[in-house]
């Protein structure tokens, strides 16, 4: 005869703080250091004492009350950065680099795939944020002044519209970059069209300043209603893709394109060699922005874009979050160049 009783688990006793000090053989403000995100200050003991605190704390399934440490030292442990998207291989790159320099220094990594980056910011205990969208949405800078005002976040904005003003700003426009590419090709083809998402939020894509920049190139250039030459698809990669096709199969097939961003690019290539397109005999492709290697199908795409750049951001943003009630904030100027690749025809690279 089978028994459904049930059978009692015994409650594991909360591990405290207390338990994870007596382990590593330190004292509670030593683990408290270590383990509150400010593993960077002297107080927190040799490199030796702090693997001592970790592993301790790891053996014993110490779990971290952030709501308690974000009370009690006015620090969430946390960067968050405001990407507004998932679709772009950039940003899962930006992720990927600030991940693997913030863990060391005790800082998790939250991406936000919306543009609500005030609304979260302003009831979050976040150590520092990165926000991408500044230039693209409504009274973006008036949001980034009420939020530094209203919080203690080390806030780094990536904007061409602002200075510092007690959080950190990069600078990094690719508007002359885009008329540098409108050359590059110009000189080879009679059209050069502009691939671009259809943006929401209020923003119109042809009042973007990305497309502004194409659309001024191409007046320099005297060609008449260059509007015409700009291809809005619906914003992510596998419609840009889908719309690529169809665009590569028509009868106003482009010869030459520049691309808003990576991911479009890696799309219009991928479709180009789906329909066995020669590139770059019958499409030239120039990305504005970096293309990660990891999203790359085929051979290396020719882009715009800075170099080292993930590194770069990653660096100042993990610096706001362990230093940002030391920080006036600073400008950084990240200045653009030309990386031939392989969609683009054999050149003097040189501005």
């Amino acid at each position: 005869m089978s028994s459904d009783v049930t059978v009692p688990v015994p409650h594991r006793a909360t591990i405290t703080l207390s338990d994870v000090a007596r382990e590593a053989g330190v004292s509670i403000a030593t683990a408290s250091f270590v383990l509150s995100g400010r593993g960077g200050s002297r107080s927190a003991g040799s490199p030796a004492t702090k693997a001592k605190v970790r592993a301790a704390a790891e053996a014993l399934g110490y779990v971290p009350n952030r709501n308690a440490q974000a009370m009690r030292t006015g620090r969430g442990g946390g960067i968050v950065l405001a990407l507004g998207t998932l679709d772009d291989p950039w940003g899962v790159q930006l992720a990927t680099q600030v991940r693997e320099d913030a863990l060391p220094h005790d800082l998790s990594t939250l991406v936000l795939a919306d543009e609500r980056w005030v609304e979260y910011l302003s009831g979050a205990s976040a150590d520092a944020a990165f926000i991408t969208s500044v230039d693209f949405v409504e009274e973006g800078p008036e949001r980034v002044h009420r939020l530094a005002a209203a919080t203690q976040t080390g806030i780094v904005a990536f904007t061409a519209q602002m200075e510092p003003a007690g959080f950190d700003v990069i600078s990094s426009t690719p508007y002359r970059a885009i008329a540098h590419a409108f050359a590059r090709l110009r000189a080879r083809h009679a059209t050069v069209h502009l691939l671009a998402p259809e943006l929401g939020g209020g923003s119109h894509t042809l009042s973007h300043p990305r497309a502004l920049a194409f659309l001024d190139a191409a007046r320099e250039h005297g060609d008449p209603s260059p509007e015409k030459h700009v291809r809005i698809t619906p914003i992510g990669a596998r419609d840009t893709y889908r719309s690529s096709l169809d665009w590569l199969s028509g009868p106003d097939r482009p010869e030459a394109v520049i691309c808003f961003t990576g991911y479009q690019a890696v799309a219009l290539q991928s479709a180009a060699e789906r329909l066995g397109m020669d590139v770059p005999g019958s499409l030239e492709i120039i990305s504005i922005g970096d293309v990660p290697a990891e999203s790359e199908y085929f051979d290396p795409i020719s882009y715009y874009g800075v170099d080292d750049v993930f590194a770069r951001i990653s660096a100042v943003v993990v610096d706001a979050a362990r230093h940002r009630g030391e920080r006036q904030g600073e400008l950084h100027t990240f200045e653009w160049q030309f990386f031939h690749g392989a969609t683009t025809h054999d050149e003097d690279d040189e501005e």
